[in-house]
């Protein structure tokens, strides 16, 4: 507990200045968003043993770091092109050492965690003026998810949701992780519509609570997947970075499911009106 503690001390102040701060200078957004990128592709290279091809492995990185980055200045297409053709020619050229195999677990990986996470710099990109909203929001609604779950599966908890992938996780957690989810991500939404916008803004509460309710049961299968992985390559956790909490790839897998959800329903049905 004291480490999962020490991890909050420090990770809380770094989320809370780009939410402050994200308004103001926005590539905060990118270059936060690039680390947990670069970090997460590394961790899984890491656990699939492709780490020390480094004809893979450094491309890989530097894609996962280059591409939120980019993305904004709309080059974000022409990296992931010029990324995907350096990792085919490494197969061509290295094909005695990088087997097809090894190449699709590290492009298929790196493109999907890269990919999903730069969600949230499209959302920053899609309405600017509430970006720290969507960055709290995308991050915020799948951790909110798995706290109420872990509350409610402690004291509750009697049927194992999917005892095979992950057997501490129950349905009666997932129940009063939806509901905990649904309440704090509207308690979220009041303090950015009260406290920060003022009259400049309104949350959409059911558009809110639906996005909730469903980010939330996709949280479940994000974190799900991402565990069935981990039992692939028999390890524990994908990394050591945060105390108490394993890897950053532990942190956010269920994130990587839940910032497209986001994207998505945002664009169709607005929470955030002017």
């Amino acid at each position: 507990m004291a480490k999962r503690f020490l991890a909050a001390a420090i990770g809380v102040p770094m989320i809370l200045a780009v939410v402050f701060f994200g308004v103001q200078v926005p590539v905060l957004i990118d270059i936060a968003i690039a680390i947990v990128c670069g970090l997460s592709v590394g961790e899984f290279l890491v656990a699939c043993g492709v780490i020390k091809l480094f004809q893979v492995s450094i491309p890989a990185i530097l894609f996962a770091c280059a591409y939120p980055m980019l993305l904004t200045y709309g080059y974000g297409t022409l990296t992931a092109y010029v990324y995907t053709g350096i990792a085919l020619s490494m197969m061509v050229f290295f094909h005695e050492k990088i087997s097809y195999k090894e190449f699709a677990y590290h492009y298929g990986m790196t493109i999907l965690i890269t990919a999903a996470m730069s969600s949230v710099v499209m959302m920053k990109n899609f309405d600017a003026a509430h970006a720290s909203f969507y960055f709290v929001l995308s991050l915020g609604l799948p951790w909110m998810a798995d706290i109420g779950a872990f509350f409610a599966g402690s004291f509750l908890g009697k049927h194992k949701l999917c005892p095979v992938i992950s057997p501490k996780k129950t349905i009666e957690g997932a129940i009063g992780g939806v509901l905990f989810c649904i309440g704090a991500t509207c308690l979220v939404g009041w303090i950015f519509s009260s406290l920060l916008y003022g009259e400049k803004a309104h949350v959409q509460y059911l558009n809110l609570s639906i996005l909730a309710f469903f980010g939330s049961l996709l949280s479940i299968i994000g974190d799900l997947s991402f565990s069935v992985v981990k039992r692939y390559f028999k390890i524990k956790d994908y990394g050591f970075i945060i105390p108490g909490h394993g890897g950053f790839l532990d942190r956010f897998d269920s994130v990587i499911m839940v910032a497209p959800f986001i994207l998505t329903f945002i664009t169709y049905f607005p929470i955030i009106t002017i």
